[in-house]
């Protein structure tokens, strides 16, 4: 990325942001306004490339493990029966709407199912920051809604597993359904009894280190090195950073972890990361697509709404918080764009429906934090 590539999309970040605040809207939309404003959905001044998309994915990392260390682990134990509810009636809820839609457009049941699982993924990593801007990351909605995220994220991924086995793509050359859900069970297992034993230990040797930035910069490679090997595995790497800030935040150098991470994150990744959802919106060609793109994104909005609203009613939430845990789901994110490349990769999706549909996707996220605000300032 050159600098003037950085700096633009930092000062644009800045200025469009911090003009949301000041006409009642959320920072991270003006953020993500940033990157439509300077980008190709814009001026055309900037557009997104492999080399901001690995920028961007740092600042999701940095997000979910600074949302996992404002979490509290009783809290989500105390709410996991209403997470899990809300996890798996999102998950069955889109998964059943867009497989019948699929069919009465006319696809086959491979289509279909691929629509069923692209809109069943949930991405909560801008809903952790709205969550976290008004202090709502501990609410009962709140931790519902982060222990949804891990339920739905492994619920993902076992869907396109299942998918991408069932139609034998990756040319055969698959682990196989059993071995692939196993590896990544054992590697999440392995990797938290791991460092719940060592992370102490660890950290007691490093703060004894007369250096400023050592316990920062370990922490900060340990995320990227722990979700590198968690998505060669087919595992999101920002559910293992959220679960890592989980474990920090029961050690007693957190406050000091979170201190640095968050001023590495807030001041270079995270506003990359949402700058560079906006650069990746384009209108060209997408007018035949018009209609599909509306229709599309109601549907995406409501199922993913509604289904985590009956999941968490069900479990005896009230509705104000339910209605607060079913926007905060509404959101596709990276899991969804991962599935729809994936997907494009295997010749799956044409080049002009997968252009559709990454718009879909983000206006889905753009809509989510609108949204969420007046319902969190109530």
């Amino acid at each position: 990325m050159s600098e003037v590539t950085l700096a633009s999309m930092l000062f644009a970040a800045l200025f469009c942001g911090w003009l949301a605040e000041r006409i009642g809207l959320p920072g991270v939309v003006g953020q993500i306004g940033a990157g439509l404003l300077i980008g190709p959905a814009g001026f055309a001044f900037l557009s997104a490339s492999q080399v901001t998309d690995h920028w961007a994915e740092i600042g999701v990392l940095l997000l979910m493990f600074l949302a996992g260390i404002e979490s509290d682990v009783d809290l989500l134990k105390k709410h996991f029966k209403q997470s899990f509810s809300v996890a798996l009636a999102g998950v069955v809820t889109p998964f059943t709407v867009f497989f019948v839609f699929g069919h009465l457009l006319g696809y086959g049941n491979e289509q279909a199912l691929l629509w069923g699982v692209l809109f069943s993924a949930t991405s909560v990593s801008i809903t952790a920051q709205i969550l976290t801007e008004y202090k709502q990351i501990k609410s009962e909605a709140g931790t519902t809604i982060l222990g949804a995220a891990v339920i739905d994220d492994l619920l993902a991924v076992l869907m396109w597993t299942v998918f991408e086995t069932t139609f034998g793509l990756g040319g055969g050359q698959h682990m196989g359904l059993g071995l692939t859900v196993f590896l990544m069970l054992a590697y999440l297992a392995a990797l938290l009894l791991f460092l719940y034993w060592a992370l102490p230990k660890v950290i007691a040797v490093l703060t004894k280190v007369a250096h400023p930035a050592m316990v920062v910069t370990v922490v900060f490679s340990l995320i990227l090195f722990s979700a590198y090997f968690a998505e060669e595995l087919g595992l999101s790497g920002a559910i293992v950073a959220f679960l890592l800030g989980l474990l920090f935040s029961r050690l007693p150098v957190h406050e000091g972890v979170e201190h640095g991470i968050t001023i590495l994150g807030n001041v270079l990744f995270i506003p990359i990361f949402f700058v560079n959802i906006g650069l990746k919106v384009s209108w060209t060609g997408q007018e035949k697509h018009l209609w599909l793109i509306i229709l599309l994104t109601v549907l995406a909005i409501v199922t993913k709404f509604v289904g985590p609203v009956l999941g968490a009613r069900l479990t005896g939430m009230a509705k104000r918080p339910a209605y607060i845990v079913g926007v905060g789901m509404v959101s596709r994110g990276e899991m969804a764009l991962v599935i729809a490349n994936l997907a494009l990769a295997a010749h799956l999706l044409k080049a002009d429906v997968y252009a559709a549909m990454v718009l879909v996707i983000l206006l889905t996220t753009i809509f989510t934090p609108i949204a969420l605000k007046p319902m969190l300032k109530r």
